[in-house]
């Protein structure tokens, strides 16, 4: 996850200098090189217009000869955890249609054999506030958590509601901390808030999504979606996926083999 903040303010011996707004290209391009990132598309937007667009580097390192530039209006991402924030934007549509409130026991929106309850802290509610805030208590065990991931599209397998169930069942997979008073990145929570758009919605979160976020902005299926195998037809703008921690490497060609996913040296 990359994040470019174009305003930069230096505080030196009770003096501020202000730098360059946005960064010069080379300034952002001597970044990605030192991060050893070999390219991104970057954009910045308010509530009507877009302020910044560009695009930097390729889609690989140097080691692939056959490497493009990055299109910013072409090149296709994967955007992993920042994927979560559709899910949020999917309970603010709930909550403006009067059908979800943030401040509510998650548990009336829930089916009635599932209850999510801290079970260090029973007498206090989780409400989807902490749940989007990452604050619901939920703690993190990711060789749980890699259980489930599924490769080469095949959701069928799965079962979100039994997943989700089986984790916040287990007392080690809870913090020992009350809800709304420490912040732990949760994926399991972000899988709980897109159950509650489907119980409400009544229709598949990954449809949801597409009707009344993606559609209404004049995003279609080419463009944007959950399924690598919405993109069959633009393969080749696809970006190459390559690791510079091998310690990772095993791991991610494990989980997202479909990604053909290698390791470098260098950029």
């Amino acid at each position: 996850m990359i994040f470019l903040l174009f305003s930069f303010i230096t505080f030196t011996q009770g003096n501020t200098d202000i730098v360059q707004c946005p960064p010069s290209r080379i300034t952002i391009e001597n970044s990605l090189y030192n991060a050893n990132i070999p390219g991104l598309a970057a954009i910045v937007i308010n509530s009507t217009n877009i302020l910044y667009e560009q695009s930097f580097g390729y889609n690989a390192p140097p080691i692939k000869n056959e490497r493009q530039p990055i299109d910013s209006l072409k090149t296709i991402f994967v955007l992993a955890s920042i994927s979560q924030t559709f899910i949020a934007v999917a309970v603010m549509k709930l909550v403006e249609l009067h059908k979800l409130e943030l401040d509510k026991n998650i548990n009336q929106y829930l089916p009635s054999h599932m209850k999510v309850i801290h079970p260090f802290y029973p007498n206090i509610s989780i409400t989807m506030c902490y749940i989007l805030s990452h604050t619901s208590g939920i703690g993190p065990n990711f060789n749980e958590e890699i259980k489930h991931y599924v490769p080469n599209d095949d959701f069928t397998k799965t079962n979100l509601s039994d997943i989700i169930l089986s984790y916040i069942n287990n007392k080690s997979n809870w913090l020992y901390k009350p809800p709304g008073t420490v912040t732990h990145y949760s994926n399991i929570g972000a899988s709980l808030a897109a159950l509650i758009v489907e119980q409400l919605a009544q229709i598949p979160f990954e449809q949801y999504v597409r009707e009344k976020i993606l559609q209404p902005l004049g995003i279609n299926k080419n463009d944007a979606g959950y399924r690598l195998s919405d993109f069959e037809n633009r393969k080749k703008d696809l970006i190459e996926h390559y690791l510079f921690n091998s310690s990772w490497l095993e791991q991610a060609q494990n989980l997202l083999p479909q990604l053909n996913i290698r390791r470098v040296s260098c950029y």
